[in-house]
């Protein structure tokens, strides 16, 4: 059983075997056989890149409704700073904070408040650690997969930070 929820999901019926997708994936875990692409998961990085260039719109994304949010006791909105940027004329950024609170959720962070925190301590770990250069971000899920489905003797080198 593979042990990654993949949210990348291919639309057979919509792919037309172009190889868009096998051009641009980073890690070649895109096939073509009988004029369908298929996704070998244990490569897949969800990059998002096949989604990015598909014509034919046959990969998609996979994400839950947002009444999943119903099932937690307790939820949290990440908003990234990239987010205020899809609204024309925001004055104020509460405006989409306060939203996300209307939506439905407990409490707002905002991505970069986390990012100054992962900062503090990656530059705190690295200070102790000279001797294990090269350290590798983990903040995005992606680049961790990549290292750990295409380049597995760069594990060791992943920053070890577990903020709680």
């Amino acid at each position: 059983m593979d042990k990654f929820y993949h949210s990348v999901h291919l639309e057979p019926a919509l792919c037309r075997g172009c190889i868009n997708c096998i051009k641009r994936c980073p890690t070649q875990a895109i096939r073509v056989r009988g004029g369908k692409a298929q996704i070998n998961k244990k490569f897949c990085i969800d990059c998002g890149e096949c989604i990015r260039v598909c014509p034919h719109h046959a990969k998609q994304a996979t994400y839950d409704k947002l009444d999943a949010i119903k099932q937690y006791e307790y939820t949290v909105a990440l908003p990234a700073p990239s987010l205020y940027s899809q609204f024309n004329n925001l004055d104020d950024v509460n405006i989409v904070l306060n939203a996300l609170l209307l939506m439905g959720f407990d409490d707002v962070f905002e991505v970069s408040a986390a990012a100054e925190l992962v900062s503090e301590a990656t530059r705190e770990y690295i200070s102790t650690h000279e001797d294990d250069l090269p350290i590798i971000s983990t903040a995005c899920p992606s680049v961790v997969r990549l290292i750990r489905a295409r380049f597995p003797n760069l594990i060791p080198h992943l920053l070890p930070i577990n903020l709680r």
